[in-house]
């Protein structure tokens, strides 16, 4: 998991673990009822957890094959000619 994952998870739970303490009554916050957005927050930190959990593999199987492509375009990578109009070889241009 990458770290961003990880801190995705810590909040739902840290959050979690907050609502639970409200919805058990361990914590009485009937006098200021902001604290109640934790309950939105698991959930949204849940989802993002999840979406960059399946992400994070896409990701990482995109970067293998483009590493895949481009060591396999530097294998074949050899020197070009070009052909003029009239069918003379010439060499490529070098950029300097």
């Amino acid at each position: 998991m990458s770290r961003l994952t990880k801190i995705m998870l810590g909040i739902m739970i840290i959050n979690s673990a907050a609502s639970a303490l409200f919805l058990t009554g361990l914590v009485d916050v009937n006098s200021a009822p902001g604290f109640y957005v934790v309950f939105p927050l698991a959930a949204i930190f849940f989802g993002l957890f999840l979406i960059s959990r399946v992400f994070g593999n896409e990701t990482a199987a995109f970067d293998a094959e483009r590493h895949a492509h481009r060591a396999d375009a530097a294998r074949h990578n050899h020197s070009q000619t070009v052909e003029s109009v009239h069918g003379d070889a010439h060499p490529a241009p070098t950029s300097a």
